[in-house]
């Protein structure tokens, strides 16, 4: 799999130890994570079950995932997935997980500096990891690939290009369901198939605490099974692991692997033993106003006072210099801002930090960055309590010295105990359980929960609490199992091939998306999809500028800035009126696209919907949505409004806005009287300090009644701005790139990627061929025009030294119709030339024209559209091509060759060889050629 000029670096399976040691603080791995490591390199393959209390180190599957592929690499172990996706339903607990990835890469890539011993082993494990990339950048190359999906935004860094590379994804249950059934939500309809064959082919995917998503691992485990009856490309398929303390499937066939409390005698299990067996006392606190609700009286006021208990038993007989943070886990938003706000009448408002899944990621980062110990089981001792929502349930490694929680089914309360005492270390840890007086109060349900499990998880902590020391540890939970939570629905649902060749059809334009909800949500009823928000206080109130602005990349909605909220939330947000009955203006983000929201007259309903995914953009302080910085209903609003303020762009993105400018006299001065045309020709000639300079379309009024354009920026082109949007086809940043000289690299450099995955030869040969093939199209003389190639340089396939901007009015300004697929014609001069389509020739061509994502199963426009007679290249026959394009798009040729390829090969196998031919071109783009 690599080139034989390669030299790899030696390393065997027995310094797994050394390597593990290195990255966890010389911690030795527990004899569990040996066991895992063992069996993968064994057969090949991951266990489909890790059982494991908490606190026993699951998230080590991302250290164990690196290692068994740098065996691989160096020809010390079997071929494993390249990818491992980490898969768990808390937001936050995502965010941790990537973030723990980065730590890892960053020790990684730091190790080649270091010439210590105890750094060797994490230099050649980097080393045989690189082997895996096949980009010629390899200079400072990262080891392995990270990605980050959760529910708001499509992340763009997926590592969609890199598919050859070893790569840590984290992602939250929707957000991975979702792509390995082609419909990602947040991606662009382009960006479904190619994200589709990152997450399901050549990939494990670890569903951590899977009890608490029944259904998507019924799922991922049938998508698995269908995978196995396609054709084999000789890349290993879909792995799904569920890592849980309470197995979701009671299936003995499943080969299980994990903790075994009753043998911890091993030396490397000695801290593991401590955690099983930690100090974790049982504090039952009866109350008589318990109802289940969001922000119950009772409940706050109990949670308050055992608090500050527990505060000042720490403050008189604790070491002040260790962190003895109190934790507070309960069921609500509402009651978490209630408690914080409770706590802060008399704690400083630094002292008190609530946690809960819908932050904003800068919001998160921030506090990651000013109370870095507190995400980790070392503590923050400037912080002393910590209030928060399930999403500390699972994943993260606080360590607090208490607890307190209210009642929760029972494998949630589990999950809970599990955050305090974590290391075992302390010798007096106490855990608070608030609940009702008596088991007559828990009747009802109490959303999230259902009664029968609230009563349940009441009966549970009575027989826990009837033991001579009521502890709460991972032994007693092994000892007396958490009563599993009853099914929210009576059947699960299995996708079947149907389902999955239906789904596969990604850039068609169905009358209404699928609903995902049957194959991806244990409940049918709850809200559970997921949007988000975004404040932009820049945005001018000519709304048609505001969407120039939008719309324009460098000022696209980022991950970063939106705020995660669910689909009711946002409906609130649509209907909500201001006090002159007025509904502010509304941006929708979809799919990659920008609209103005439609709101619906008055008493009618909007011709708009909501789907998972969406994203709104608000102009900072029209809507009021959030309460400590948290999206939440209405209801649940603060009576003093927050102060929101939008994230701010980085410094290569500047932008000025005529009306928002407090300075706009000196910087609009030399636009003023100039028509946006006339802006746009001086702008062209302008180069200041590297960075050019864009400009809105249209103008506004100037103070003193002259014209002036209502926006302007300045930015700095670079491989980022260009990787990854569609401009990239016709654009190098750089000097221009020749066609066929761009081909021949792509065909070259997806024969490398074929070799270095270990593709079956016969489909290696379809890549190379496809590659060789896959832009003929932008032979078409409109194309060429729109590049300014001339008749001495030759076909170019991109045109150099532009802006993103200069490209973008180019092709404005060209004779192409609007939305022209160049790999459509690509698609239909290969199939005029039955000599180059080669064995899988029905293959070749689907992969030529989906080289962008387009095209499956139809392409939008037909022969009269595509072709223009005087416009194609000498030596092609006009109307034997029009011929062939007739057959191909209007009679359903095309469409038939996708259903075909589809049932053939599988619609999994079919993304995938689609994704590495992508992999390729962007690679060769990125690199200038």
């Amino acid at each position: 799999m690599t080139s034989p000029a390669t030299t790899l670096p030696s390393i065997t399976r027995d310094e797994f130890g050394e390597f593990f040691a290195a990255l966890n603080g010389g911690y030795a791995p527990f004899s569990w994570q040996e066991e895992v490591l063992d069996h993968i390199c064994e057969h090949g393959v991951w266990p489909e079950r890790i059982n494991a209390p908490t606190g026993s180190g699951k998230s080590s599957v991302v250290d164990i995932h690196l290692f068994a592929n740098a065996l691989a690499a160096v020809g010390a172990a079997p071929r494993v997935p390249r990818r491992l996706c980490v898969t768990v339903g808390r937001r936050a607990l995502v965010d941790s997980q990537a973030t723990r990835a980065d730590k890892i890469l960053e020790c990684m890539e730091k190790a080649p500096a270091d010439e210590s011993a105890e750094q060797d082993i994490l230099r050649r494990v980097a080393e045989a990891l690189q082997s895996f990339q096949t980009s010629n950048d390899k200079q400072g190359s990262a080891p392995f690939e990270t990605g980050h999906i959760r529910g708001e935004l499509s992340n763009r860094n997926l590592p969609v290009t890199d598919i050859s590379a070893c790569a840590i994804i984290a992602a939250t249950p929707d957000m991975y369901g979702s792509r390995a059934l082609f419909r990602g939500y947040g991606s662009t309809k382009a960006a479904r198939p190619r994200e589709t064959a990152l997450l399901a082919m050549d990939t494990v995917m670890v569903l951590d605490e899977a009890h608490m998503n029944r259904q998507l691992l019924h799922t991922t485990q049938r998508i698995a099974e269908l995978q196995k009856c396609e054709v084999s490309l000789g890349v290993p398929t879909l792995q799904v692991v569920e890592t849980t303390a309470t197995p979701s499937t009671e299936d003995s066939d499943s080969i299980t692997l994990g903790v075994d409390i009753e043998a911890l005698d091993s030396p490397n299990d000695k801290e593991l033993r401590k955690r099983v067996y930690s100090h974790k006392e049982l504090v039952l606190h009866p109350i008589d106003k318990w109802d289940g609700k969001p922000g119950n009286r009772a409940v706050v006021d109990a949670a308050v006072g055992a608090i500050k208990d527990f505060l000042a038993r720490r403050e008189a007989g604790e070491d002040s210099e260790e962190a003895h943070t109190v934790g507070c886990i309960v069921n609500h938003v509402r009651t978490a801002i209630s408690i914080k706000e409770k706590l802060t009448e008399d704690l400083a408002e630094e002292e008190v930090q609530l946690l809960v899944g819908r932050m904003r990621p800068y919001d998160l980062k921030k506090l990651q960055k000013e109370n870095p110990g507190l995400f980790s089981t070392r503590g923050d001792k400037s912080v002393k309590v910590v209030v928060a929502t399930q999403t500390l349930e699972v994943g993260i490694d606080v360590d607090f010295a208490d607890l307190v929680t209210e009642l929760a089914p029972a494998s949630s309360l589990a999950q809970r105990f599990g955050r305090v005492n974590r290391l075992g270390r302390r010798k007096d840890s106490k855990v608070v359980v608030i609940r009702p007086a008596n088991s007559d109060l828990v009747k009802k349900d109490a959303p999230p929960y259902k009664a029968v499990d609230l009563s349940n998880a009441y009966g549970w902590l009575e027989s826990l609490n009837d033991a001579e020391s009521p502890s709460v540890n991972p032994a007693a939970m092994v000892k007396n199992p958490p009563v599993q939570s009853s099914p929210e629905r009576l059947l699960y649902q299995r996708p079947e091939w149907p389902d999955l060749l239906e789904f596969s059809r990604t850039d068609e334009n169905p009358y209404d998306e699928p609903d995902l909800d049957l194959w991806l949500h244990d409940s049918l009823e709850a809200e559970t999809a997921m949007g988000g928000v975004i404040v932009r206080d820049n945005l001018p109130s000519n709304t048609s500028a505001a969407m120039e602005i939008l719309k324009t990349s460098y000022f696209a909605p980022r991950d970063q800035e939106t705020f995660p909220a669910n689909l009711k939330i946002l409906k609130e947000i649509l209907d909500y009126q201001d006090e002159h009955g007025v509904k502010p203006r509304k941006f929708l983000y979809r799919q990659g696209e920008i609209s103005l929201w439609q709101d619906a007259d008055h008493g009618a309903e909007s011709s708009q919907s909501l789907a998972p995914g969406d994203v709104l953009i608000l102009d900072t302080g029209s809507i009021p949505f959030t309460n400590q910085g948290i999206a939440v209903t209405q209801r649940e609003l603060p009576s003093k409004k927050d102060e929101l303020k939008a994230v701010p762009f980085p410094d290569d993105a500047k932008l000025y806005v005529y009306e928002k400018c407090a300075d706009r006299e000196e910087r609009f001065r030399k636009y003023l009287g100039l028509s946006p045309e006339e802006v746009a020709e001086l702008l062209d000639s302008q180069d200041s300090d590297g960075q050019k300079m864009i400009a809105s379309e249209l103008s506004a009024e100037a103070e003193d009644g002259q014209e002036v354009i209502s926006w302007y920026a300045k930015v700095t082109d670079d491989k980022k701005s260009v990787e990854g949007s569609d401009i990239a086809q016709e654009l190098a940043l750089t000097d221009l790139v020749l066609l066929d000289d761009h081909q021949n690299d792509v065909a070259e450099r997806t024969r490398q990627i074929a070799e270095n995955l270990g593709l079956a030869p016969e489909f290696s040969e379809a890549l190379e061929l496809a590659a060789k093939y896959h832009d003929e199209g932008k032979r078409d003389l409109r194309f060429q025009q729109m590049l300014s190639a001339d008749a001495e340089t030759g076909a170019l396939a991109k045109s150099g030294n532009r802006s993103v901007a200069e490209a973008y009015r180019a092709r404005s300004r060209s004779a192409l119709p609007k939305g022209w697929r160049h790999e459509q014609l690509s698609a239909l001069m290969v199939a005029a030339s039955p000599e180059k389509g080669g064995e899988h020739r029905d293959l070749v061509l689907r992969i030529i024209g989906c080289s962008h994502g387009h095209g499956r199963f139809s392409f939008a426009h037909d022969a009269d559209f595509l072709l223009k007679e005087g416009y194609l290249p000498e030596g092609m026959d006009y109307e034997a091509l029009k011929e062939q394009a007739t057959r191909l798009f209007n009679v359903g040729y095309w469409d038939n060759l996708m259903e075909q390829t589809s049932r053939t090969y599988g619609p999994y196998a079919t993304a995938y060889l689609e994704a590495v031919e992508r992999a390729a071109d962007a690679q060769i783009s990125r690199e200038g050629h």
